[in-house]
């Protein structure tokens, strides 16, 4: 599209957005609107996972302009690597590696944006780097769970590094799909690393005393806001008469409903105060479900491993989120990540809680490259705000990186992955515009390039770190799709119109057949390694177990 076109395209948009919102066309519509820039708009797992033909067909390496942040990141990767310091994991990652020049890796990653990363940057270089290729395979979400398994079994080698949800490392690790990764750590890695990461990810490759892989992505989830309405004079003395309180970032579930609401109430049409990804399957419901829900100090299994969920927490948690979708946009449960995104940044919507992209995308930072300029340009550059969700927002999947224990070329599959997951090299990935990989070391929440991306980037930053301190992690054990599915089809009920307290007695059957299946001692056994893991429950926080990070 040329200038004279994007504006068109973004005026067309902002119109099918209200009308969206008014109930005057169907989000069939509106999807097919949304996705004219690239002919193609699908919602894969937790994240967007689209692009161009163009995108596609890319596998070279390329940087960014030397003068800028990325780019004055991307060459300091390349200077670890080629220069070190010599103990550094890139450096002696890709010494190593020279041996194994010629050999080409076969690695999984979700379809779409992800795979940017490896096709554009990481893996070009790596190349360039080592003399070795790879191959890399587009996967949807759940097929990169199923595709290992069955390829394991067939016994084919067809994967050497796997892409894959931390909920999935217990039942990979015991299957033998995946293999730990302690003895080439122990002779190749600067033990450093390891202490970089944010607490709360730093255990999550773990099991049973073994690390089966590098945690690579934080998908934290945070609060973002309009700090023009909160900061309007005229919104801020109404809110004092209204309620005797200060127009803030919300604390709690019923002020983030109730300031919502109030927005809605002074502002709607033209903004809402709210607005959620509530479409069954979006996924969105589980997340947000399991967030409130421990944050209310609701236990997902009693001793006996009979579901928790028939609950005063689980009733006043769908009681809040009943509240909130009242106060949101119209069509608010028909709504997934993307299609909020729309709202947000076309300024429809006054508050979301989303994924890290969410705050990259409203500074219009993620819009200047070419694989994502589908995304509409940011209407609220400049006026958005960062706060931790009220209680404890959920670290909704994320990914680890993964050795495939069939892979015909372990050691140099190890390698690549420690270069990858190294503070220099992860740092450039993570401020790739176009990938989705979102920052999870120390150093990338410290770090002054990242900080300099866009002008409030510090603030973003620090608030994801912040908000990792009292972070949920999402249940890691065998079943947690079904556990999962089972809370979306509650919401999903309860949106409708059922009865909340008979929606959770449906929801914690099916939890207990899932467990009933899987067998009640063994899932007891990884819930029992779970609640092990700092964010398991909202009594042992990084924060409250003493190991925050202070920036």
């Amino acid at each position: 599209m040329n200038d004279h076109e994007k504006r068109d395209f973004q005026a067309g948009l902002e119109a099918e957005v209200d009308a969206f919102m008014r109930g005057e066309t169907t989000r069939r519509t509106f999807i097919t609107r949304f996705g004219q820039m690239t002919g193609m708009l699908a919602a894969s797992g937790p994240i967007l996972a689209m692009m161009t033909d163009w995108a596609l067909a890319q596998q070279k390496l390329e940087l960014a302009d030397a003068a800028s942040p990325l780019g004055q990141a991307q060459a300091a990767a390349m200077k670890a690597s080629m220069e070190g310091p010599a103990d550094g994991s890139a450096f002696r990652a890709v010494e190593a590696a020279k041996a194994h020049s010629g050999v080409t890796l076969n690695m999984t990653y979700e379809a779409g944006l992800q795979a940017l990363d490896p096709r554009n940057f990481s893996g070009p270089m790596w190349e360039q780097l080592t003399g070795m290729k790879s191959n890399v395979v587009e996967l949807s979400n759940p097929d990169q769970y199923s595709k290992a398994v069955a390829e394991h079994i067939a016994g084919s080698g067809a994967y050497d590094v796997l892409d894959i949800s931390p909920a999935w490392t217990p039942s990979l690790a015991n299957g033998g799909v995946i293999a730990p990764l302690d003895d080439y750590i122990a002779k190749y890695m600067n033990p450093a690393d390891l202490e970089d990461y944010h607490p709360l990810y730093k255990a999550l490759p773990t099991y049973k005393g073994k690390i089966w892989g590098f945690f690579d992505d934080g998908d934290m989830f945070a609060l973002y806001y309009r700090k023009d309405i909160f900061e309007d004079p005229k919104m801020v003395e109404a809110y004092q008469a209204k309620f005797n309180a200060k127009l803030a970032p919300p604390k709690t579930w019923e002020e983030y409903a109730q300031i919502a609401q109030f927005i809605t109430d002074q502002m709607a049409p033209n903004v809402y105060g709210a607005g959620h990804f509530r479409k069954a399957g979006s996924p969105g419901n589980q997340f947000d479900f399991l967030q409130q829900y421990r944050a209310n100090g609701g236990k997902l299994f009693g001793d006996d491993m009979k579901a928790g969920l028939v609950s005063d927490a689980g009733v006043k948690t769908l009681q809040n989120m009943i509240a909130a979708n009242a106060a949101s946009i119209p069509g608010n449960n028909e709504l997934d990540a993307v299609s909020l995104w729309a709202a947000f940044l076309t300024g429809k919507v006054a508050m979301i809680y989303s994924w890290p992209p969410s705050g990259r995308m409203a500074a219009n930072y993620s819009q200047s490259a070419t694989a994502i300029n589908f995304i509409p340009q940011s209407q609220i550059a400049g006026k958005v705000g960062y706060a931790v969700v009220p209680g404890n927002p959920e670290h909704a999947t994320g990914y680890n990186k993964a050795l495939s224990a069939d892979s015909a070329n372990p050691e140099a599959a190890y390698l690549f992955m420690q270069w990858a997951c190294s503070p220099p090299v992860s740092l450039a990935r993570c401020m790739l515009p176009y990938a989705l990989r979102d920052p999870y070391r120390i150093s990338h929440f410290k770090s002054e390039l990242y900080g300099a991306l866009f002008p409030s980037a510090k603030e973003y930053l620090s608030n994801l770190n912040n908000s990792a301190n009292v972070g949920l992690l999402d249940p890691i054990m065998p079943g947690a799709q079904d556990y999962f599915l089972s809370i979306d089809r509650m919401c999903t009920a309860v949106w409708a119109g059922a009865d909340p307290k008979a929606s959770l007695e449906t929801a914690a059957a099916e939890w207990n057949e899932t467990t009933d299946r899987l067998g009640v001692d063994s899932q007891k056994a990884f819930y029992t390694e779970f609640l092990k893991l700092p964010g398991a429950t909202a009594d042992n926080t990084v924060e409250k177990l003493g190991m925050a990070v202070t920036l």
